[in-house]
């Protein structure tokens, strides 16, 4: 029997390690930005503590320019909208803005610009809040753990338009946009089966990582941080040290910055403002239940993820597109998993995982195409079929060439025809995720069927219907 646990919602803290120079993504946000990773080889510290950038009724401290909260005086355009603490609110979208508190410079040119913008494209946040949906209780957890600004839940919106399978021509991926160099050096995994920039769990760790260590680079500037999450830090230093030497204001808003780093930051304020307000800009804003969407589920061992997701009565596109960190049909034989699963398939997902016997879990091994093997050569060979070879090593047709290494599935234990009656007497031994891949049903339909209250309900000479139409 394989280990498996169900764990919080709340994501693992990723390590860090050194980190690539500058180097330039392309965006999935409404207008062109640029990206960037991290200058230097050191390893790079975390920072003790966060600071909000409450800066309210004064100038700010580096150059003149008079920030106001998101909230406004009478004598501004509008009152806040923000009500006082009441009920939870069941969008999770006007949760959050609740709790965002950084500063926004409301008439700056550059805030307005993309304010106008969302304002235009009122179907831009709905297509975004429909990918956002499983995700973004996840993010706002392990935000609020890390006690870091709530604004940043909405850096995937201005990233990859919260997409987990974005793949930029900068070779940036996944919902946070990172490079592959970027990620490794704070803690995500790459092999021949699995990628942690689209692992929604492991990317936000680094992600957050990423950006607390530049918070920490800055001297506690978020702004500083947001920008250089975009182009570098290194980027982002020389434009402070370059504004320093000519008694300039070091803010962001006074750094000659590329126009992409420019945009980045006012498309993130912008958005937080309409947030805030959706009734004074008229913004319908999408509902996201405020609530957890997925389940973080731990398993051992390499693991059929078409087989998982038919024995837990899953649509098998619905558990790929929720893992796309997985490149073939199984996760990796090389590293234990942690997949997300919809919250009402936990149970029947943990059940059919939990006693999934060995045989009936997907195994590969390697080999080296010679003269004159074809796939079909191969799957008789191995006992697989063609489709599954395909299906393991990612081909579209037929072709193979000498020398190539293939990926071949082990045949898996055969399935067995449903009895006549359509019901099978339990042998000593047996588990319901067993019974269930033996009979091609999932564990929800034997539960369902037999009116068990979960799989400890199981035990020999019992009679267990296991087909639809039986009994």
């Amino acid at each position: 029997m394989r280990r498996l646990c169900i764990l919080s919602s709340a994501l693992l803290l990723a390590g860090c390690q050194a980190v690539p120079s500058d180097s330039a993504r392309h965006p999935y946000g409404h207008q062109e930005t640029g990206g960037g990773s991290m200058t230097g080889s050191q390893l790079y510290p975390k920072s003790a503590a966060y600071s909000s950038l409450s800066v309210t009724g004064k100038a700010s401290a580096d150059g003149g320019r008079f920030y106001r909260k998101v909230s406004h005086s009478s004598s501004g355009r509008r009152q806040s909208e923000q009500a006082q603490p009441q009920q939870q609110q069941p969008n999770l979208w006007l949760e959050l803005a609740g709790q965002m508190e950084l500063d926004i410079p409301l008439d700056h040119p550059r805030v307005v610009a993309q304010r106008n913008w969302y304002l235009k494209h009122p179907a831009y946040m709905r297509s975004v809040s429909e990918r956002a949906r499983p995700f973004l209780y996840l993010i706002k957890e392990e935000i609020e753990k890390r006690n870091m600004p709530m604004e940043l839940v909405l850096l995937p919106v201005i990233e990859s338009t919260f997409d987990p399978k974005a793949y930029s021509r900068g070779h940036a991926a996944g919902l946070w946009q990172m490079l592959q160099g970027t990620g490794k050096n704070f803690g995500l995994h790459y092999d021949s089966w699995y990628d942690g920039r689209y692992d929604v769990i492991a990317s936000t760790n680094a992600a957050l990582d990423y950006l607390e260590y530049l918070h920490g680079f800055f001297d506690g500037n978020w702004m500083h941080a947001l920008a250089a999450y975009n182009s570098g830090e290194g980027r982002v230093q020389r434009a402070v040290k370059a504004n320093r030497r000519q008694g300039k204001s070091t803010d962001y808003w006074a750094l000659s910055l590329p126009k992409e780093t420019q945009n980045y930051v006012p498309k993130l304020l912008a958005l937080v403002d309409i947030l805030k307000h959706p009734t004074h800009y008229g913004m319908d804003v999408p509902e996201v239940p405020n609530r957890p969407q997925v389940v973080v589920i731990a398993v051992e061992g390499q693991v059929d993820l078409n087989m998982a997701a038919d024995l837990a009565g899953m649509n098998r596109s619905q558990l790929k597109q929720l893992n796309p960190a997985f490149k073939r049909t199984a996760t990796s034989p090389a590293r234990n998993a942690k997949l997300l699963v919809p919250v009402n398939h936990a149970q029947s997902f943990e059940l059919a995982m939990a006693d999934l016997p060995q045989q009936d879990r997907k195994e590969y091994q390697r080999y080296q195409v010679r003269g004159g093997d074809s796939l079909g050569v191969i799957a008789s060979r191995y006992g697989t079929s063609v489709s599954a070879l395909r299906q393991a090593n990612n081909l579209r047709g037929n072709t193979i060439r000498v020398g190539q290494t293939l990926m071949v599935p082990t045949a898996v234990s055969s399935r067995q025809p449903v009895p006549s009656d359509g019901v099978y007497l339990v042998q000593a031994g047996d588990s319901l995720s067993a019974i269930a891949s033996r009979f091609s049903v999932s564990i929800t339909d034997l539960l369902r069927w037999n009116q068990l209250a979960d799989k400890h309900s199981l035990r020999a000479g019992q009679r267990l219907i296991v087909s639809v139409n039986s009994g």
